[in-house]
């Protein structure tokens, strides 16, 4: 009974101090602090490499006590679950975004914003795409003399839609390097597998540029190689298994780049006793590429479709054909049974031309030249200065001369007396090219694509800073597809530039 007693006087006593108890907590009368992310941008957002990812952030809170962060990482995900597996990095803590993109890529994009009750995420997908893809590349000389990049990029159906117009892009491998800019003297550019080749004359410079970026890989200085080895031409070809480039000097030799190793070593095979200072080559379905050499007093031509090692593909000088003569230029076709060569040159005061057949300047059997034929081209057309483009589509070679572009079918007939192609009078016509499929495509022999003619000229007279040109002719009828006037300075070569 007592014990009975004893509990009911705890439980007065507990009842008692409850009643005097003062609850100052705040948990159950004052509201949680509640901050949204209003959805002013883009869930889904596309920009280019080296631009700035900005998003002014739209906030709704009681409360300016808030802080941010925004993270970001390469987008991943679970092939099972389909869950994003992202490992995010932080990149700004302000409230704003402003963020430079330095690499290509799909990316999830991270925003939190933070009270004193907890935090409001909100998720995007960023997919930072190239301005160099795909498009019209012309490596140009500046008043300075230094190269420079000058880029068109061709639109996806998505940037046309958007309303995008194409317009060219001046000094491009400035803009895609912090400023630094290429040497003195750029002589030829070339693109293989994923990366562009730039090479330098004077400057005895290549540099290696990715080919989507536009940023500088690596830099090959010939004065290490040899001294006086001054660039003229680089041979090379648009090939997964291309991991060698020829290089002639206009003071003589010929120097081979091996990518792999990163360094320079002299070319082999040539024939002993001729000094080459200049080469012409093109893809070729049979051997990667081909490669014809002239020599210095450009009365000797050597050429070999296969890569110099083997006996029975060994360089051939063409057995003298050549001395007393001055050759003009050089160009190949692709057949089914090999890249036969064409040789334009001065004999006597006349220009010819000469058809060889590539079988015989393969093997040695000390026989002569295949001569596929011989005759004379008509006068004061091709010279030194003329650009020759073989089209394999339509069997034909497009020449230039000052402003005007013929149409030759060499295999048969001369050169026609009126232009195929004729640009506005002051227009200098500086490259010829057309549309060129990788050496990787399966699909490579399809010439179809050569429906087109791309013509760079220059016009010492235009005003305003930049003064060369591209010019898109219809290849069949001579047509004018497109013009871009003034968007680049001097041109010194131009190609289309695939993905």
């Amino acid at each position: 009974m007592n014990r009975i007693k004893y509990i009911w006087g705890i439980l007065i006593v507990l009842c008692c101090l409850q009643a005097c108890y003062d609850d100052n907590s705040k948990l159950a009368d004052q509201p949680i602090i509640e901050v949204n992310i209003l959805p002013t941008a883009k869930d889904s957002i596309n920009i280019y490499f080296n631009n700035t990812l900005e998003i002014k952030a739209d906030i709704e809170s009681e409360t300016d006590a808030l802080t941010y962060q925004w993270d970001m990482g390469l987008y991943a995900e679970d092939p099972k679950t389909g869950e994003s597996t992202t490992v995010f990095k932080n990149i700004s803590q302000e409230k704003d975004l402003s963020y430079v993109v330095r690499e290509l890529g799909h990316y999830h994009l991270r925003q939190i914003v933070t009270s004193e009750d907890g935090s409001t995420i909100k998720y995007y997908h960023v997919f930072v795409n190239s301005q160099f893809e795909e498009g019209f590349t012309i490596l140009e000389r500046r008043p300075d003399g230094k190269g420079g990049i000058s880029f068109l990029k061709t639109l996806t159906p998505e940037e046309i839609e958007a309303g995008m117009e194409p317009s060219f892009m001046q000094n491009a491998f400035a803009y895609a390097n912090g400023g630094k800019e290429l040497y003195l003297d750029p002589v030829d550019i070339d693109k293989v597998g994923n990366y562009l080749y730039i090479l330098h004359g004077e400057s005895q410079k290549l540099v290696q540029i990715d080919a989507k970026t536009f940023e500088e890989i690596y830099e090959y200085d010939f004065k290490f190689y040899q001294l006086d080895f001054v660039p003229t031409t680089m041979m090379t070809c648009d090939y997964r298994y291309c991991t060698e480039f020829t290089v002639t000097s206009k003071n003589g030799g010929v120097a081979m780049v091996q990518v792999q190793q990163q360094a320079i070593f002299p070319f082999p095979g040539l024939p002993q006793g001729t000094v080459y200072t200049d080469g012409y080559d093109r893809p070729s379905y049979f051997s990667s590429s081909t490669e014809v050499f002239i020599s210095k007093d450009r009365d000797a031509v050597c050429w070999s479709g296969a890569n110099g090692y083997d006996p029975f593909f060994s360089f051939q000088n063409c057995f003298d054909y050549f001395k007393g003569k001055y050759v003009l230029k050089i160009f190949q076709n692709e057949k089914s049974d090999g890249n036969d060569v064409f040789v334009v040159y001065r004999d006597g005061g006349q220009t010819k031309v000469v058809g060889i057949h590539s079988a015989m300047l393969n093997l040695s059997t000390g026989k002569g030249l295949w001569v596929l034929f011989e005759r004379p081209v008509r006068e004061g057309i091709i010279t030194e200065e003329s650009q020759i483009l073989p089209n394999d589509y339509y069997t034909c070679a497009f020449v230039s001369h000052k402003n005007e572009v013929y149409k030759w079918f060499y295999t048969q007939l001369d050169l026609d007396a009126m232009p195929f192609i004729k640009l506005p009078e002051g227009e200098e016509i500086r490259c010829l090219n057309h549309y060129q499929k990788s050496r990787n495509d399966s699909n490579y022999q399809d010439y179809s694509v050569q429906k087109e003619i791309y013509i760079a000229s220059y016009n010492p007279n235009r005003e305003g800073e930049f003064k060369g040109s591209l010019w898109v002719y219809n290849a069949d009828t001579g047509k004018l597809i497109n013009k871009y006037e003034g968007i680049s300075y001097e041109p010194v070569d131009m190609f289309y530039k695939i993905k």
